[in-house]
């Protein structure tokens, strides 16, 4: 029993090909990692295996539905689960125990991401290749680690630091969950390696043509991003800034990083890794369960084959009304013939509402996020959407949310309008200095903004958190929407704020103390 659950931690590296660039998904060969270690070419395997794993934190058709959307939207107001039978459902009431088998697959997922890492920092000084690849490789796989573990921390809290390879079980048995401190510690360091200009990250990398081809890597820009995210989520305002300025100005630094003009075309399949996306993790459907599953699992269950025309929809995340309703709209003339219009272009960009054919708002029976439509998907479960991990209108909220914090509003609501002209089209719906009083006034916009920009993108509730109003905000959601288990509207506290430990790995280590 304990050697089963230690596969957690001391997983083999599985190599899989992809005809998407840099990542190799097409082969499902599994290879021992004693093979990946003799040259650059084995090493070139194993960085590529370690970007694969990511797909399984994010969620991918052999997860079975577990991703990391779960946490990050479904647990917060932005959408309802019709799924029981998944367990995802507990996720949105609360009710999430350390059985559920969506932790300990999040878990094993993280630890397998983390292993691999690992073994490759380990392994990699003793291979006889170009040094400067070598460093790059590094600074790739940190970046990965820094990733996994910012996710793990943010779900539970502290964690086992695991920082080498790991060939027994005893020693994986050593390590007892470490503070937050000490996990955010390595985080930082990590990223701080990656993005060094001298043996990090490159800003670019070469023609897609070339075995080593970046399609997808990780990048310099990337790391700062990260890291940016990493010192807010920290409260490290000024460190914060500083590194996020690094990615400034609009339109002209040097990662080129852009808001596009049109928001809906930031999530088109035909244009992923355009000028607005940071980092993703990349998806290619091969009809080899390379490609994600986000199409089939967000789409409404009563919605049939009618959006997702293949594979069935599962319900698994679907946009609430409310959130819908958040973003600024015009009422028709008749509202019992006509739909509602809305000033915010993001709202019909976002969502698509179910009936298909629907002709006034009390006809709609569900939504649905348009971010993860694929229409040209043929085989179900085996979409082509990338899922994003960070697009650069995240840095200038965030960006805006640091200023604030330190300077007050007079500059930082500028950024928060940049995002916001793309979204009205105009200057219309500017944040002026009459709206903004105070820093507290636009702490509220820019958490409204977040919603409004990045929903259904995984980032809600750990916004919520992060600012110390995931109880306020979640008990005022529950009573306005009257969720309830039974007939009582559901309440939260503090303890809610981390996820449980999953049962098995408590019940294996009894180093790792369960959360409150």
């Amino acid at each position: 029993m304990k050697k089963y659950l230690a596969l957690s931690i001391l997983l083999l590296i599985a190599v899989s090909s992809c005809n998407k660039g840099f990542l190799d998904l097409n082969d499902p060969t599994r290879v021992f990692s004693e093979d990946l270690y003799k040259d650059a070419n084995g090493i070139n395997l194993a960085v590529n295996g370690a970007y694969a794993s990511l797909q399984d934190i994010y969620g991918r058709s052999a997860t079975g539905g577990t991703g990391l959307y779960i946490f990050g939207d479904v647990a917060s107001d932005n959408s309802t689960s019709v799924s029981t039978g998944a367990g995802i459902g507990d996720f949105e009431f609360f009710i999430t125990a350390p059985e559920n088998v969506n932790l300990l697959s999040m878990w094993r997922s993280m630890y397998k991401c983390i292993a691999r890492c690992n073994t490759i920092l380990d392994r990699i000084d003793a291979v006889t290749m170009d040094q400067a690849l070598k460093d790059r490789y590094k600074a790739e796989v940190k970046f990965i680690r820094a990733l996994t573990y910012f996710n793990a921390v943010r779900i539970w809290g502290g964690v086992p630091l695991i920082t080498k390879e790991l060939k027994t079980v005893n020693e994986a048995l050593a390590y007892g969950r470490e503070t937050e401190a000490n996990v955010y510690a390595l985080i930082e360091q990590d990223l701080k390696d990656a993005e060094s200009a001298t043996t990090g990250l490159p800003i670019s990398y070469p023609a897609a043509t070339t075995p080593t081809s970046g399609l997808g890597r990780a990048t310099r820009g990337a790391a700062k991003a990260l890291l940016g995210k990493v010192y807010l989520n920290q409260r490290k305002f000024d460190l914060c800034k500083a590194k996020l300025a690094e990615l400034l100005p609009v339109g002209s630094n040097p990662y080129g990083y852009d808001l596009l003009p049109n928001f809906a075309d930031v999530f088109s399949i035909s244009n992923e890794l355009n000028k607005e996306i940071i980092f993703s993790v990349r998806y290619s459907k091969t009809g080899l369960g390379t490609g994600s599953a986000f199409f089939n699992w967000f789409a409404p269950t009563e919605s049939g084959s009618a959006i997702a025309k293949v594979g069935g929809s599962n319900g698994f995340n679907t946009p609430r009304k409310s959130l819908f309703n958040e973003y600024p709209k015009v009422l028709p003339s008749n509202p019992a013939t006509a739909l509602t219009t809305s000033l915010d272009k993001r709202r019909d960009a976002s969502f698509g509402r179910f009936p298909l054919a629907v002709t006034n708002e009390n006809a709609v029976t569900t939504y649905y996020s348009k971010k993860y439509v694929d229409d040209q998907m043929s085989i179900g479960l085996d979409a082509d959407n990338d899922w994003i991990v960070i697009r650069y209108a995240d840095v200038l909220l965030m960006y805006a949310e640091a200023e604030n914090e330190i300077n007050g509003p007079a500059i930082a609501k500028d950024y928060v309008n940049l995002v916001r002209r793309r979204a009205y089209g105009n200057t219309t719906g500017d944040l002026t200095a009459a709206q903004i009083l105070n820093p507290a006034s636009l702490r509220t916009a820019i958490e409204t903004e977040r919603k409004l920009e990045l929903n259904m993108e995984g980032h809600r509730w750990f916004d919520l958190v992060r600012t110390d109003r995931a109880v306020q905000v979640m008990n005022a959601h529950f009573i306005a929407d009257q969720i309830k288990i039974g007939t009582t509207v559901i309440s939260i506290g503090a303890n809610n704020k981390l996820f449980p430990i999953p049962l098995k790995e408590i019940q294996l280590n009894p180093k790792i103390i369960p959360n409150p």
